[in-house]
């Protein structure tokens, strides 16, 4: 049963109320202050959570669907009886509480197995009898775990945790009374009374020998049964487990490629207990419950253990045990849920989620996010809780959570409201992963303010990540005034030449730590190499007696540093700073692109800190959204990388740019699957393509197709460099840009806002998620190449000219010389057909309109094919935008924006017009795009 239904099925919905109460009744037993068996009443009340997993395994017109609510509900009167036999609910307080819980399970349970019971009656026809559906999972075959943890499913019976019942206090022992000796009724009776009464008191029973010729007694422990050996067995994979959680964290001297060994030892272990079977299941609640301290070592392995056994009783009887926990453990508890491979765990969250516990609903909050997998009804009955703890992690789910427009609404108001400086950052954060450009200026709002600095502190370093060249005084201000490590680093990031002289003088700073996050930001803004090999010693944890007893030497490590003396920093500076541009953002030495950001990613040596810094900033500036995390499994780090290196080298990018200015030529996935999208009727993309992106609005998706891009917006970009073109082949790998792809598979235009025409059709554009290397059928690369769309089927009157010279697409400048390239074909009979509107007077002409006339900016100046071929050609070579605009006639910034705002009117107030506009701009691009992948351009 899927989340939604589970969320609104009468019987689901009834166990899930149930099984909260009845947890509270279970871990409320320690305090009630009255002598009653406790273990039975504790195996009754787990048994009705064993019934209401059961009901939400099972579907509604299962028999074990009605069965387990009415078990559940006859165990929770069960164990009411044997609470209200046990005291007077009226007199002691806990047992009152204890009470109405269960009776508040038990009537929830009736009123659901009512309403299954009228379904059921209802779908008679359908009925179905599964007795095992309540129970574990069938059992399958054994599989290995190699570099991630697989999901077993040994042949167990069902999981119930253990619950601690004992009084946590002495029970005062009732007065018994004195016991009666019956009255002797014959003389042997009467004697033996006589005899007993005359022993001492205090004698020890006499022993009796062992008879002559037999051997003593011999006091020795017995050979252990095979149970008792799996269990000892288990117990030493859950420590080695519990001791590799810090193991597989990288040290100073270690990189997180490093860490695969320690991984691959921790999946050995988890392999290991799964094989010992169900009989060593019960021992991973005892192993938390022995700990005498906070122990996260343990939480991280009853979490990680469980959740990688299939079930949902496994599952919940981890989230038992965590409920049981102190919060010094949720660390644990957080990375193990995480790391786990069950399904169950998501469903298991989201039902925390509606805890009245802030620190249950935060680490749920917490595990869904690290998963990507937060349900948007979650998030929406959340968004008004007050706990600060919980209004950041749902700013921070926004940031993939809900509809853009919502998300984005909401994340304002929370930003203008609250007073919190964490809830402030992250939602500010999560604007700026959704591509909302305005939050910057509240980051700028912030760090000027003068009534919250710490708030302002916060801002800067987010600031450096996604600010543009202006906001260098504002930085250095900063810096001059309260500088601290995180902001030099993130100057480095920012990448502005015109740092390096604040950035120099605090490499005499007498904080050692501002010292070096100076050199660092040098070092990244100039790729120098500056290093130096150094020893230095090992940070030993020695007990408090052992600290001060010294003459203990301390080990030595030789490590690379960035060498953080002024000379040598002051003379590259003077002498080689000089060849950075000032007008570009720097990185390494040149001008940033995104690709350098996935190279620290890859990075041996970057630490793991400075990843998370580095993932951030490529999700900000690309907006290219990816599950990773540099916390993750080592083999699934590798392949997340291999996607982002693959997506973020598809992407077109003007290098050298600042902030969100980058992303307009960057398709960013979004984050989380919701709904499939079904596929262009004739686009035969292989399954190699990444999977269709969720359902979104047009508001939703990338601001590189819903927020279109003016051309002012490009001419403000530095120019890139040229980029060769990719070279097909043999082969059918196209390399293209993500946007590309999108528009050429569901027609989504870059100019398109809103029109008549695309209102009219409310399926939203698929994009495609996580790469953009397209392996593209033969025949689809055939229609491609060839002018003709897989939206737009062959004609003869296409057929008959394929491989005929014909008009090139119009150009406004007449100077030009004749372009080195075969001429597209013009558009077919069937693209004519498919908008019949008149077409305007100006694009029956295909003399070029002189240079000089795009002064006036009309629309009219312009003609449609020429509009079309404009944006084709911009959407096909955005690095040469400067070229391009140039042979239209439109060199000054002015009047392309000008032209590019009377077009997209004129198109919204005609769909007509927009259609054969649409239909223009496809067989161009289509054009573009051969010239660009033969390497003819």
């Amino acid at each position: 049963m899927t989340l939604p239904e589970a969320r609104s099925a009468p019987g689901p919905r009834a166990a899930q109320l149930a099984r909260g109460a009845i947890e509270e009744v279970l871990f409320a037993i320690q305090d009630i202050p009255v002598d009653l068996d406790r273990h039975d009443l504790r195996d009754r009340l787990l048994r009705a959570v064993q019934c209401t997993f059961a009901v939400r395994d099972s579907p509604v017109i299962s028999a074990a669907h009605l069965d387990g609510l009415r078990e559940a509900a006859a165990m929770a009167t069960e164990g009411r009886a044997l609470l209200t036999r046990a005291g007077d609910p009226a007199a002691v307080e806990p047992l009152r509480r204890a009470v109405e819980r269960l009776d508040a399970a038990a009537a929830a349970l009736r009123e659901g197995a009512d309403a299954v019971a009228q379904i059921q009656l209802a779908r008679r026809h359908e009925l179905m009898g599964d007795p095992d559906a309540g129970g574990p999972p069938p059992a399958r075959a054994f599989r290995a775990s190699v570099g991630l943890p697989e999901l077993h499913a040994p042949p167990r019976r069902p999981l119930l945790p253990h619950v601690i019942v004992e009084p946590r206090a002495p029970l005062p022992a009732p007065p018994r009374p004195p016991a009666r000796t019956p009255r002797p009724s014959t003389f042997e009776e009467l004697e033996a009374f006589a005899n007993a009464s005359a022993a001492p008191i205090g004698d020890d029973p006499v022993v009796a020998e062992a008879p002559p010729g037999e051997p003593a007694v011999q006091y020795f422990e017995p050979a252990i049964a095979e149970v008792d050996a799996l269990r000892h067995l288990g117990r030493d994979c859950l420590e080695d487990i519990a001791g590799l959680r810090n193991l597989r964290k990288p040290n100073a001297l270690e990189s997180w490629i490093d860490q695969g060994p320690f991984e691959q030892r921790l999946l050995d272990n988890l392999d290991a207990f799964a094989a010992l079977g169900g009989a060593v299941l019960p021992l991973v609640s005892l192993f938390h419950a022995e700990a005498r301290s906070p122990d996260p070592e343990r939480a991280f392995a009853v979490a990680l253990t469980l959740g990688c056994i299939e079930g949902s009783d496994t599952v919940g009887a981890a989230v038992m045990t965590l409920k049981q926990s102190p919060p010094e453990e949720l660390p644990g508890w957080l990375e193990g849920f995480w790391l786990a491979p069950s399904p169950a765990i998501d469903v298991a969250m989201a039902d925390l989620c509606a805890s009245s516990r802030p620190s249950l609903v935060a680490l749920a909050l917490d595990v869904l996010g690290a998963r990507g997998s937060t349900p948007d009804d979650v998030v929406m009955a959340l968004l008004e809780r007050p706990e600060p703890e919980i209004a950041a992690r749902v700013a921070r789910a926004l940031a993939t959570a809900l509809p853009r427009g919502e998300a984005i609404d909401h994340l304002e108001r929370v930003c203008g409201m609250t007073g919190d400086d964490e809830v402030f950052v992250t939602a500010v954060e999560s604007l700026l992963r959704r591509g909302h450009s305005p939050a910057v200026d509240l980051l700028r709002s912030a760090i000027d303010a003068r009534t919250s600095p710490a708030r302002g502190r916060r801002a800067l370093p987010l600031l450096c990540l996604v600010g543009r060249a202006g906001d260098l005084d504002r930085l250095l201000a900063a810096a001059n005034a309260a500088p601290t490590a995180l902001l030099l680093r993130g100057l480095g990031r920012f990448g502005h030449v015109e740092s390096l002289g604040t950035l120099l003088n605090f490499l005499e700073h007498e904080d050692k730590d501002i010292v070096a996050a100076a050199a660092e930001a040098l070092e990244r803004i100039t790729g120098a190499g500056l290093r130096e090999t150094i020893e230095e010693p090992w940070e030993l944890e020695l007990p408090p007696e052992a600290s001060g007893a010294g003459g203990i030497p301390v080990p030595a490590r030789r490590v690379e540093r960035i060498i953080t003396d002024l000379a040598p920093w002051s003379a590259w500076v003077r002498d080689k700073a000089r060849r950075l541009d000032a007008k570009q953002k720097t990185r390494g030495g040149g001008p940033f692109t995104p690709l350098r950001i996935v190279a620290e990613l890859e990075a041996r040596t970057t630490p793991p800190e400075r990843r998370e810094e580095a993932f951030l900033e490529l999700w900000l500036v690309t907006g290219l959204s990816s599950p990773f995390s540099p916390h993750d499994w080592v083999a699934r780090q590798q392949r997340h990388l291999a996607e982002l290196r693959a997506q973020v080298s598809a992407a077109a990018g003007a290098p050298g740019a600042w902030s969100i200015a980058a992303r307009h030529n960057v398709m960013a996935p979004l984050a989380k699957p919701r709904s499939p999208l079904p596929r262009a009727p004739s686009a035969d993309l292989s399954p190699h393509l990444a999977e269709p992106s969720p359902r979104a609005s047009s508001a939703d998706v990338s601001p590189s197709l819903a927020e279109p891009i003016s051309f002012e917006e490009r001419a403000s970009s530095p120019p890139a460099a040229p980029t060769p073109a990719p070279s097909f082949g043999s082969t059918t790998t196209a390399i293209l840009s993500p946007a590309l792809i999108a528009q050429l598979t569901a027609g989504v235009l870059p100019f398109q806002q809103g029109s008549p025409a695309a209102d009219a059709d409310p399926t939203p554009a698929p994009s495609f998620g996580s790469t953009t290397t397209a392996i593209l059928s033969p025949a689809l690369i055939a229609q491609l190449t060839s002018g003709v769309l897989p939206f737009q089927q062959g004609s003869p009157a296409a057929d008959a000219d394929e491989g005929r010279a014909s008009q090139p697409p119009p150009s406004r400048s007449s100077s030009l010389p004749a372009l080195p390239f075969r001429p597209p074909p013009g558009p077919t009979n069937a693209e004519s057909a498919a908008a019949p509107a008149q077409r305007p007077a100006s694009e029956s002409s295909t003399a070029p309109t002189p240079p000089g006339a795009a002064s006036s900016a009309g629309p009219a100046e312009m003609s449609l094919a020429q509009y079309a071929a404009l944006c084709a050609e911009l959407a096909v070579f955005p690095e040469q935008a400067e070229a391009i605009f140039g042979r239209y006639g439109l060199s000054v910034p002015r009047d392309r924006l000008a032209v590019d705002l009377a077009w997209k009117e004129r198109l919204r107030r005609d769909p007509a017009e927009h259609q054969q506009w649409q239909a223009r701009y496809r067989h161009y691009v289509a054009y573009w795009t051969e010239q660009r992948t033969r390497g003819q351009r």
